[in-house]
């Protein structure tokens, strides 16, 4: 039975706090500088206006349209993702926002839930990293559209 999906990548900022070691620094250098997520490339999807916003339509898949792995449906994407802001790294988490019951969603081989997982521990500002998407559907989730959201976060040392 076909099954309609989206994959809807969202993000969240988190602001860069990097000030320490700046005592004799004016207070508008002391504030938080955000960091910027943007998606450059995306297998199968389209970014939004601002590039910070990706959907990702894998379209209908069905067990026998798709790579079957033990009575499941696996679907792989890559994605791009770069850093614009200030600081030489930062740590880049991804989290659910919401868990589909039955659904697996890795990025990079690490399961994700709605807790923030750490997929690059050293993201270099400025350059653009590819991640690995993969959903799990397994045989027994009943058919019809759903809608997974995945929060990309970075944070600055």
């Amino acid at each position: 039975m076909a099954r309609p999906c989206l994959l809807w990548l969202l993000l969240l900022l988190m602001p860069a706090a990097h000030a320490a070691g700046m005592a004799a620094a004016t207070p508008s250098l002391l504030a938080p500088q955000p960091l910027r997520i943007t998606f450059p490339l995306v297998e199968g999807g389209a970014s939004g206006p601002s590039g910070s916003d990706v959907f990702l339509d894998v379209g209908r898949v069905s067990a026998s349209g798709g790579r079957e792995r033990a009575n499941a449906i696996r679907i792989t994407r890559r994605v791009s993702v770069k850093l614009e802001g200030v600081g030489a790294t930062a740590r880049m988490s991804v989290a659910l926002q919401a868990d589909t019951p039955g659904v697996t969603v890795r990025v990079d081989g690490a399961a994700l839930s709605t807790v923030p997982r750490l997929v690059d521990p050293a993201h270099r500002v400025g350059s653009v990293v590819v991640h690995q998407i993969e959903m799990i559907i397994p045989a027994g989730v009943p058919a019809g559209p759903f809608l997974n959201n995945l929060q990309w976060l970075a944070e600055t040392d």
